[in-house]
Protein backbone atom coordinates (compact mmCIF):
# COMPACT_ATOMS: atom_id res chain seq x y z
CA UNK A 1 0.00 0.00 0.00
CA UNK A 2 2.58 1.94 0.63
CA UNK A 3 4.62 1.92 -2.75
CA UNK A 4 1.24 2.38 -4.41
CA UNK A 5 0.76 6.00 -2.20
CA UNK A 6 4.60 6.54 -3.80
CA UNK A 7 3.72 5.78 -7.36
CA UNK A 8 0.17 7.48 -6.75
CA UNK A 9 2.14 10.66 -5.42
CA UNK A 10 4.93 10.58 -8.10
CA UNK A 11 2.59 10.45 -10.94
CA UNK A 12 0.48 13.40 -9.34
CA UNK A 13 3.34 15.58 -9.21
CA UNK A 14 5.03 14.78 -12.52
CA UNK A 15 1.46 15.71 -13.64
CA UNK A 16 1.55 19.09 -11.80
CA UNK A 17 5.26 19.61 -13.51
CA UNK A 18 4.60 19.16 -16.55
CA UNK A 19 1.32 21.55 -16.84
CA UNK A 20 3.22 24.09 -14.90
CA UNK A 21 5.80 23.49 -17.44
CA UNK A 22 3.23 23.85 -20.62
CA UNK A 23 2.14 26.89 -18.89
CA UNK A 24 5.77 28.42 -18.57
CA UNK A 25 6.35 27.62 -22.22
CA UNK A 26 3.03 29.29 -23.14
CA UNK A 27 4.35 32.49 -21.16
CA UNK A 28 7.69 32.57 -23.08
CA UNK A 29 6.11 32.35 -26.56
CA UNK A 30 3.39 34.87 -25.82
CA UNK A 31 3.87 37.35 -29.22
CA UNK A 32 5.54 40.15 -29.08
CA UNK A 33 3.84 42.92 -30.81
CA UNK A 34 3.56 46.37 -31.87
CA UNK A 35 -0.09 47.68 -32.09
CA UNK A 36 -0.45 50.14 -35.47
CA UNK A 37 -3.32 52.22 -36.37
CA UNK A 38 -3.51 53.37 -39.79
CA UNK A 39 -6.83 55.18 -41.35
CA UNK A 40 -6.04 53.28 -44.83
CA UNK A 41 -10.23 52.09 -45.17
CA UNK A 42 -9.79 52.24 -49.15
CA UNK A 43 -7.12 50.64 -51.32
CA UNK A 44 -4.41 52.44 -50.19
CA UNK A 45 -4.94 50.20 -47.22
CA UNK A 46 -4.05 46.96 -48.97
CA UNK A 47 -0.89 48.96 -50.22
CA UNK A 48 0.12 49.82 -46.47
CA UNK A 49 -0.58 45.81 -45.52
CA UNK A 50 2.27 44.59 -47.84
CA UNK A 51 4.59 47.50 -46.50
CA UNK A 52 3.97 45.86 -42.64
CA UNK A 53 4.45 42.46 -44.54
CA UNK A 54 7.85 43.38 -45.43
CA UNK A 55 8.65 44.08 -42.35
CA UNK A 56 7.15 41.21 -40.45
CA UNK A 57 8.84 39.10 -42.90
CA UNK A 58 12.11 39.47 -41.42
CA UNK A 59 11.32 38.26 -38.36
CA UNK A 60 11.83 40.68 -35.85
CA UNK A 61 11.63 40.00 -31.84
CA UNK A 62 8.03 42.55 -32.24
CA UNK A 63 5.92 42.04 -35.06
CA UNK A 64 3.69 44.58 -36.46
CA UNK A 65 0.29 44.24 -35.66
CA UNK A 66 -1.47 46.22 -38.25
CA UNK A 67 -4.62 47.89 -37.28
CA UNK A 68 -7.13 49.76 -40.10
CA UNK A 69 -9.31 51.72 -38.02
CA UNK A 70 -12.27 53.64 -39.66
CA UNK A 71 -13.30 56.98 -38.34
CA UNK A 72 -10.12 56.91 -36.72
CA UNK A 73 -9.74 60.09 -34.88
CA UNK A 74 -13.12 59.96 -33.41
CA UNK A 75 -11.66 56.20 -31.73
CA UNK A 76 -8.42 58.51 -30.93
CA UNK A 77 -10.94 61.00 -28.77
CA UNK A 78 -12.11 57.81 -27.10
CA UNK A 79 -9.69 56.25 -26.37
CA UNK A 80 -7.23 59.05 -25.06
CA UNK A 81 -10.49 60.10 -22.62
CA UNK A 82 -10.29 56.29 -21.25
CA UNK A 83 -7.04 57.20 -19.96
CA UNK A 84 -6.31 53.35 -20.39
CA UNK A 85 -3.29 52.59 -21.79
CA UNK A 86 -4.10 48.98 -22.70
CA UNK A 87 -6.87 50.77 -25.40
CA UNK A 88 -3.97 53.07 -26.54
CA UNK A 89 -1.88 51.67 -29.77
CA UNK A 90 2.14 51.60 -29.46
CA UNK A 91 2.00 53.83 -32.90
CA UNK A 92 -0.13 55.48 -35.19
CA UNK A 93 -0.32 56.90 -39.07
CA UNK A 94 -1.70 60.22 -38.53
CA UNK A 95 -2.38 63.34 -40.57
CA UNK A 96 0.78 65.73 -40.09
CA UNK A 97 -2.52 68.48 -39.63
CA UNK A 98 -3.75 67.12 -36.68
CA UNK A 99 0.26 66.88 -34.90
CA UNK A 100 0.43 70.37 -33.57
CA UNK A 101 -3.22 70.24 -31.98
CA UNK A 102 -2.48 66.82 -30.44
CA UNK A 103 0.62 68.11 -28.86
CA UNK A 104 -1.56 71.23 -27.77
CA UNK A 105 -3.91 68.70 -25.98
CA UNK A 106 -1.42 66.91 -24.45
CA UNK A 107 -2.41 63.59 -26.15
CA UNK A 108 1.22 62.95 -28.14
CA UNK A 109 4.29 61.96 -27.26
CA UNK A 110 7.58 62.79 -28.38
CA UNK A 111 9.40 60.67 -30.69
CA UNK A 112 12.68 61.68 -28.92
CA UNK A 113 13.52 57.90 -27.50
CA UNK A 114 12.33 56.49 -30.61
CA UNK A 115 14.97 58.45 -32.75
CA UNK A 116 17.92 58.01 -30.73
CA UNK A 117 18.81 54.01 -31.57
CA UNK A 118 17.97 55.09 -35.53
CA UNK A 119 20.63 57.68 -36.96
CA UNK A 120 19.02 57.55 -40.21
CA UNK A 121 15.48 59.08 -39.47
CA UNK A 122 16.52 62.52 -39.51
CA UNK A 123 15.67 65.34 -41.47
CA UNK A 124 18.49 64.36 -44.17
CA UNK A 125 16.68 61.82 -45.28
CA UNK A 126 13.11 63.12 -45.81
CA UNK A 127 11.55 65.47 -47.98
CA UNK A 128 11.91 68.90 -45.91
CA UNK A 129 7.86 70.00 -45.37
CA UNK A 130 7.06 66.80 -44.49
CA UNK A 131 9.93 66.82 -41.32
CA UNK A 132 9.79 70.14 -40.58
CA UNK A 133 5.72 69.79 -39.95
CA UNK A 134 6.18 66.85 -37.46
CA UNK A 135 8.08 69.28 -35.00
CA UNK A 136 6.14 71.57 -32.76
CA UNK A 137 8.53 73.94 -30.53
CA UNK A 138 12.12 72.17 -30.93
CA UNK A 139 10.44 68.94 -30.37
CA UNK A 140 10.23 66.08 -33.07
CA UNK A 141 6.61 64.62 -32.84
CA UNK A 142 5.69 62.44 -35.55
CA UNK A 143 8.20 60.65 -38.65
CA UNK A 144 6.91 61.09 -42.42
CA UNK A 145 5.17 58.67 -44.44
CA UNK A 146 4.51 60.19 -46.96
CA UNK A 147 3.40 63.66 -49.22
CA UNK A 148 0.36 63.25 -50.78
CA UNK A 149 -0.61 66.46 -53.21
CA UNK A 150 -3.33 68.19 -55.11
CA UNK A 151 -2.12 68.64 -58.47
CA UNK A 152 -3.66 68.82 -61.95
CA UNK A 153 -4.23 66.03 -63.89
CA UNK A 154 -4.74 66.69 -67.97
CA UNK A 155 -6.09 65.12 -70.91
CA UNK A 156 -2.82 64.44 -73.08
CA UNK A 157 -5.04 64.40 -76.27
CA UNK A 158 -7.64 67.23 -75.62
CA UNK A 159 -4.82 69.69 -74.65
CA UNK A 160 -2.86 68.58 -77.96
CA UNK A 161 -6.45 70.04 -79.32
CA UNK A 162 -7.23 73.12 -77.11
CA UNK A 163 -3.68 74.13 -76.07
CA UNK A 164 -0.85 72.15 -77.44
CA UNK A 165 2.10 74.89 -76.35
CA UNK A 166 0.34 75.56 -72.73
CA UNK A 167 2.69 73.19 -71.15
CA UNK A 168 5.96 74.27 -72.78
CA UNK A 169 6.62 76.12 -69.56
CA UNK A 170 5.31 73.27 -67.38
CA UNK A 171 2.69 75.43 -65.72
CA UNK A 172 -0.66 76.10 -66.69
CA UNK A 173 -1.98 79.92 -65.92
CA UNK A 174 -5.21 81.36 -65.33
CA UNK A 175 -5.21 83.30 -68.92
CA UNK A 176 -4.06 79.73 -70.37
CA UNK A 177 -7.03 78.52 -68.82
CA UNK A 178 -9.15 81.02 -70.31
CA UNK A 179 -7.94 80.85 -73.78
CA UNK A 180 -8.41 76.80 -73.81
CA UNK A 181 -11.84 77.32 -72.70
CA UNK A 182 -12.72 80.08 -75.33
CA UNK A 183 -11.92 76.78 -77.73
CA UNK A 184 -12.90 73.62 -75.77
CA UNK A 185 -16.17 75.04 -75.17
CA UNK A 186 -17.16 75.24 -78.81
CA UNK A 187 -17.16 71.71 -78.75
CA UNK A 188 -19.18 71.28 -75.59
CA UNK A 189 -16.10 70.30 -73.67
CA UNK A 190 -15.26 71.13 -70.23
CA UNK A 191 -11.99 72.91 -69.44
CA UNK A 192 -11.19 72.79 -65.59
CA UNK A 193 -14.32 71.79 -63.53
CA UNK A 194 -14.69 72.51 -60.32
CA UNK A 195 -12.82 70.17 -57.84
CA UNK A 196 -11.39 70.14 -54.32
CA UNK A 197 -12.17 73.87 -54.60
CA UNK A 198 -11.40 74.58 -50.93
CA UNK A 199 -7.68 72.92 -51.16
CA UNK A 200 -7.14 74.82 -54.70
CA UNK A 201 -8.21 78.48 -53.02
CA UNK A 202 -5.41 77.27 -50.62
CA UNK A 203 -2.96 77.15 -53.10
CA UNK A 204 -3.97 80.12 -54.92
CA UNK A 205 -3.73 82.00 -51.66
CA UNK A 206 -0.47 81.01 -51.22
CA UNK A 207 0.25 81.89 -54.89
CA UNK A 208 -0.35 85.36 -54.14
CA UNK A 209 1.74 85.86 -51.05
CA UNK A 210 -1.44 85.41 -48.41
CA UNK A 211 -2.23 82.78 -45.64
CA UNK A 212 -5.24 81.34 -43.95
CA UNK A 213 -3.74 81.78 -40.76
CA UNK A 214 -2.52 84.83 -38.45
CA UNK A 215 -0.35 84.13 -35.54
CA UNK A 216 -2.28 80.55 -35.36
CA UNK A 217 -5.57 81.92 -36.12
CA UNK A 218 -7.97 81.46 -38.58
CA UNK A 219 -7.40 84.38 -41.78
CA UNK A 220 -10.23 83.76 -44.25
CA UNK A 221 -11.41 86.95 -45.43
CA UNK A 222 -8.01 88.67 -47.09
CA UNK A 223 -7.67 90.40 -50.53
CA UNK A 224 -5.30 86.94 -51.37
CA UNK A 225 -8.67 84.68 -50.63
CA UNK A 226 -10.80 87.28 -52.26
CA UNK A 227 -8.98 86.83 -55.41
CA UNK A 228 -8.64 83.12 -54.98
CA UNK A 229 -12.56 82.49 -54.86
CA UNK A 230 -13.11 85.48 -57.79
CA UNK A 231 -10.61 83.16 -60.05
CA UNK A 232 -12.74 80.19 -59.47
CA UNK A 233 -16.02 82.06 -60.27
CA UNK A 234 -14.33 83.51 -63.17
CA UNK A 235 -13.99 80.47 -64.48
CA UNK A 236 -17.40 79.49 -63.88
CA UNK A 237 -18.65 82.50 -65.54
CA UNK A 238 -16.44 82.24 -68.44
CA UNK A 239 -17.69 78.03 -69.36
CA UNK A 240 -14.45 76.49 -68.22
CA UNK A 241 -16.30 74.96 -65.31
CA UNK A 242 -19.29 72.30 -64.65
CA UNK A 243 -22.86 72.59 -64.25
CA UNK A 244 -23.20 72.39 -60.36
CA UNK A 245 -24.23 68.87 -59.93
CA UNK A 246 -22.25 67.64 -62.92
CA UNK A 247 -19.69 65.23 -61.41
CA UNK A 248 -16.33 66.37 -62.31
CA UNK A 249 -14.53 63.38 -61.74
CA UNK A 250 -16.90 61.64 -64.53
CA UNK A 251 -16.32 64.22 -66.70
CA UNK A 252 -12.60 63.53 -66.82
CA UNK A 253 -13.01 59.84 -66.85
CA UNK A 254 -15.20 60.19 -70.10
CA UNK A 255 -12.63 62.33 -71.86
CA UNK A 256 -15.30 65.97 -71.41
CA UNK A 257 -12.63 67.69 -69.78
CA UNK A 258 -9.25 68.90 -70.44
CA UNK A 259 -8.08 69.50 -66.86
CA UNK A 260 -9.06 68.04 -63.25
CA UNK A 261 -7.84 68.91 -60.02
CA UNK A 262 -7.72 66.17 -58.22
CA UNK A 263 -5.94 64.30 -55.56
CA UNK A 264 -2.57 62.24 -56.08
CA UNK A 265 -4.51 58.87 -54.44
CA UNK A 266 -7.15 59.28 -57.52
CA UNK A 267 -4.42 58.01 -59.84
CA UNK A 268 -5.44 54.72 -59.02
CA UNK A 269 -9.19 55.13 -60.64
CA UNK A 270 -7.56 56.86 -63.79
CA UNK A 271 -5.23 54.10 -64.43
CA UNK A 272 -8.51 51.75 -64.82
CA UNK A 273 -10.05 54.04 -67.51
CA UNK A 274 -9.12 52.24 -70.91
CA UNK A 275 -8.14 54.89 -73.82
CA UNK A 276 -7.72 57.45 -71.02
CA UNK A 277 -4.22 59.55 -72.16
CA UNK A 278 -3.67 61.69 -69.14
CA UNK A 279 -0.52 63.33 -67.17
CA UNK A 280 -0.29 65.01 -64.28
CA UNK A 281 0.98 68.89 -63.70
CA UNK A 282 0.76 71.41 -61.31
CA UNK A 283 -1.60 73.60 -59.81
CA UNK A 284 -2.82 76.39 -62.34
CA UNK A 285 -0.83 79.59 -61.38
CA UNK A 286 -1.13 83.54 -61.70
CA UNK A 287 2.13 83.71 -62.86
CA UNK A 288 4.87 80.87 -64.18
CA UNK A 289 7.18 81.48 -61.35
CA UNK A 290 5.24 81.03 -58.81
CA UNK A 291 3.55 77.83 -58.24
CA UNK A 292 1.84 75.99 -55.38
CA UNK A 293 0.67 72.53 -55.11
CA UNK A 294 -1.69 71.98 -51.64
CA UNK A 295 0.00 69.18 -49.97
CA UNK A 296 -0.36 67.03 -47.06
CA UNK A 297 1.38 64.38 -45.35
CA UNK A 298 0.65 60.91 -43.00
CA UNK A 299 3.30 60.56 -40.18
CA UNK A 300 3.77 58.07 -37.56
CA UNK A 301 3.01 59.10 -33.98
CA UNK A 302 2.82 58.26 -30.62
CA UNK A 303 -0.33 58.58 -28.89
CA UNK A 304 0.48 58.79 -24.87
CA UNK A 305 0.83 56.08 -23.11
CA UNK A 306 3.86 54.11 -20.92
CA UNK A 307 5.79 51.96 -23.22
CA UNK A 308 8.68 49.61 -22.72
CA UNK A 309 12.09 50.49 -24.38
CA UNK A 310 11.92 47.31 -25.73
CA UNK A 311 8.81 48.32 -27.78
CA UNK A 312 10.60 51.27 -28.38
CA UNK A 313 13.06 50.17 -29.24
CA UNK A 314 10.59 47.52 -31.83
CA UNK A 315 9.25 51.23 -32.99
CA UNK A 316 12.52 52.74 -34.32
CA UNK A 317 13.31 49.25 -36.37
CA UNK A 318 10.12 49.33 -38.09
CA UNK A 319 10.15 52.94 -38.98
CA UNK A 320 13.82 52.61 -40.25
CA UNK A 321 12.70 49.61 -42.23
CA UNK A 322 9.69 52.01 -43.56
CA UNK A 323 12.24 54.68 -44.57
CA UNK A 324 14.02 52.39 -46.74
CA UNK A 325 11.38 49.66 -47.87
CA UNK A 326 8.12 52.01 -49.01
CA UNK A 327 8.07 52.22 -52.31
CA UNK A 328 5.27 50.07 -53.21
CA UNK A 329 3.29 52.96 -51.18
CA UNK A 330 3.66 54.91 -54.12
CA UNK A 331 1.46 52.32 -55.98
CA UNK A 332 -1.46 54.44 -54.19
CA UNK A 333 -0.75 57.62 -55.40
CA UNK A 334 1.27 58.62 -52.65
CA UNK A 335 5.08 60.03 -52.87
CA UNK A 336 7.10 58.63 -50.13
CA UNK A 337 8.87 60.94 -48.01
CA UNK A 338 11.74 59.18 -47.93
CA UNK A 339 14.34 60.38 -50.16
CA UNK A 340 16.01 56.89 -50.33
CA UNK A 341 12.68 55.88 -52.63
CA UNK A 342 11.74 58.93 -54.46
CA UNK A 343 15.73 59.95 -55.70
CA UNK A 344 15.84 56.60 -57.03
CA UNK A 345 16.11 56.58 -60.58
CA UNK A 346 13.35 53.98 -61.33
CA UNK A 347 11.47 55.99 -59.33
CA UNK A 348 10.15 57.63 -62.22
CA UNK A 349 7.77 55.27 -63.39
CA UNK A 350 5.34 56.38 -60.78
CA UNK A 351 2.95 59.33 -62.56
CA UNK A 352 3.06 60.95 -59.61
CA UNK A 353 6.68 61.22 -58.95
CA UNK A 354 6.78 64.46 -61.25
CA UNK A 355 5.95 66.52 -58.10
CA UNK A 356 9.14 65.35 -56.68
CA UNK A 357 11.29 65.19 -59.46
CA UNK A 358 13.26 68.08 -58.69
CA UNK A 359 13.81 71.14 -56.08
CA UNK A 360 11.22 73.21 -57.97
CA UNK A 361 8.59 71.12 -57.30
CA UNK A 362 9.56 69.70 -53.99
CA UNK A 363 9.32 73.88 -53.49
CA UNK A 364 5.73 73.73 -54.75
CA UNK A 365 4.61 71.49 -51.45
CA UNK A 366 2.87 73.24 -49.31
CA UNK A 367 1.12 71.55 -46.22
CA UNK A 368 -0.96 73.37 -44.23
CA UNK A 369 -0.76 72.15 -40.61
CA UNK A 370 -1.35 75.05 -37.96
CA UNK A 371 -3.22 73.94 -35.26
CA UNK A 372 -6.83 75.70 -35.99
CA UNK A 373 -6.36 74.09 -39.77
CA UNK A 374 -9.09 71.96 -39.48
CA UNK A 375 -11.74 74.83 -38.10
CA UNK A 376 -10.58 77.11 -40.85
CA UNK A 377 -10.83 74.89 -43.45
CA UNK A 378 -14.58 73.48 -42.29
CA UNK A 379 -15.34 77.17 -42.27
CA UNK A 380 -14.11 77.56 -45.80
CA UNK A 381 -15.73 74.79 -46.87
CA UNK A 382 -19.38 75.71 -45.92
CA UNK A 383 -19.16 78.81 -48.27
CA UNK A 384 -16.43 78.22 -50.91
CA UNK A 385 -19.02 76.53 -53.13
CA UNK A 386 -21.99 78.88 -53.06
CA UNK A 387 -19.41 82.04 -53.62
CA UNK A 388 -17.71 80.53 -56.60
CA UNK A 389 -21.30 79.62 -57.76
CA UNK A 390 -22.57 83.17 -57.07
CA UNK A 391 -25.43 82.13 -54.56
CA UNK A 392 -23.54 84.69 -52.60
CA UNK A 393 -21.49 87.35 -52.50
CA UNK A 394 -17.77 87.01 -52.21
CA UNK A 395 -17.53 89.64 -49.44
CA UNK A 396 -20.15 88.14 -47.64
CA UNK A 397 -19.46 84.18 -47.93
CA UNK A 398 -15.91 85.10 -46.82
CA UNK A 399 -16.63 87.64 -43.25
CA UNK A 400 -19.24 84.74 -42.94
CA UNK A 401 -16.76 82.25 -43.02
CA UNK A 402 -14.18 83.83 -41.11
CA UNK A 403 -17.01 84.17 -37.91
CA UNK A 404 -17.78 80.76 -38.36
CA UNK A 405 -14.42 80.11 -37.63
CA UNK A 406 -14.10 82.68 -35.04
CA UNK A 407 -17.42 80.94 -33.11
CA UNK A 408 -15.76 77.32 -33.22
CA UNK A 409 -12.71 78.43 -31.25
CA UNK A 410 -14.63 80.41 -28.86
CA UNK A 411 -16.79 77.16 -28.02
CA UNK A 412 -13.92 75.46 -27.41
CA UNK A 413 -14.04 73.27 -30.33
Amino acid sequence: MLMKRIVKRSLGMGIGLLAVGFLLAGCGSAKKEVTLWNPFTGKDGEYFQKIVDSYNETDPEYTIKNVTVPEMYTKINTVMNSKKDKDVPDLTVMHVERVELFQSQGVIDPMTDVIKGQKNLNEDNYIAQAWDSGEVDGTRYTIPLDVHSSPVFYNKDLLEKYGPNVLDDEVITVQEIEEVTEKAKKDNIITYPVNLESWTSLSFTTELGGSIEKDGMPNLNTPEMKKAIETWKHFVDIGACQEDGDDPVQLFQSGQAVFFQDGTWGIAGHKEIKDLNWGITNTPAFSPDKISNWTSSHQFGLLKKERSPEVIEAIGAFLEHVRKNSEIWAESGQNPASRVIFEDEGYSKYPQSYLVSNEKELDSLKIYNFKNNGITLDALGTYVRDMIYGRIEIDKGLEDAQKQAEDKLKEGI
